[in-house]
């Protein structure tokens, strides 16, 4: 039975299933939930000082984001993701994300494009240092994100949340070699060029590309996370 390390005060200031669900998904990112671990709503509840009722919402929550299994009669469990898991969801996310890109070409703000250009400006700054590998992982979702967010649909910022397993794509991040993170920063160069040129068919081919590039990455490296997910102590 897991113990989590619950902050004081961390249930305070939003709504009490969203709160379990933040807690519940840094643990997972972090680790001290791993791959295959049961989640136990009575265990949680008592940990969290809440009731049952908000933890379950916060299951279907994570559930949705692609973190967590609910098995029938079964208690939920942090899910095991697999290479063939890894090479559907980053093809699927390639076409989606494509599909964004395009669409947020000419929707783009300057302040959108700004937020671009300076977060690319600071994955160059974190790339060289290996202890900041959450910040890197972390700016990279930014990058993505905005262009996502610029696009406008909620539908596909749903669907593209589905696709997107970030304790997956984290332990990944721990593999790349310093070539692979500079052809990922020399993607987002490209892509934001593309974008701020207003060109909706280069923007989508080039984030194609890109998220593909990562999935054979990824999969090229798959024992490698696999160990990652394994190792006491390693963050997921």
């Amino acid at each position: 039975m897991v113990e989590l390390a619950v902050p004081t005060g961390a249930l305070r200031g939003e709504k009490t299933s969203a709160s379990a669900a933040r807690i519940l998904r840094e643990a997972i990112f972090s680790g001290e939930l791993r791959p295959g671990q049961t989640l136990g709503e009575e265990n949680l509840a008592r940990q969290l000082g809440i009731s049952r009722t908000p933890v379950r919402e916060a299951l279907v929550l994570l559930r949705g984001e692609g973190l967590v299994e609910t098995p029938p009669n079964r208690p939920a469990a942090v899910r095991n993701f697999t290479g063939s898991d890894l090479r559907e969801m980053h093809s699927l996310r390639a076409v989606l994300e494509g599909y964004a890109a395009r669409t947020a070409a000419p929707l783009l703000t300057d302040e959108q494009l700004g937020e671009l250009e300076r977060s690319v400006e600071r994955y160059a700054s974190l790339m060289e240092n290996d202890a900041m590998l959450r910040e890197l992982v972390a700016e990279n979702f930014t990058f993505h994100n905005t262009i996502i967010d610029a696009a406008g649909s909620e539908r596909l910022k749903s669907m593209i949340r589905q696709t997107t397993a970030m304790p997956l794509i984290y332990r990944s991040y721990m593999t790349y070699s310093r070539e692979n993170r500079d052809s990922a920063l020399q993607d987002h160069r490209k892509i934001l060029a593309g974008l701020r040129d207003r060109d909706p068919e280069r923007a989508e081919s080039l984030m194609k590309a890109h998220v593909l590039w990562a999935r054979d990455v990824a999969l090229a490296h798959l024992p490698l996370i696999e160990d990652a997910a394994e190792a006491p102590g390693t963050p997921a």
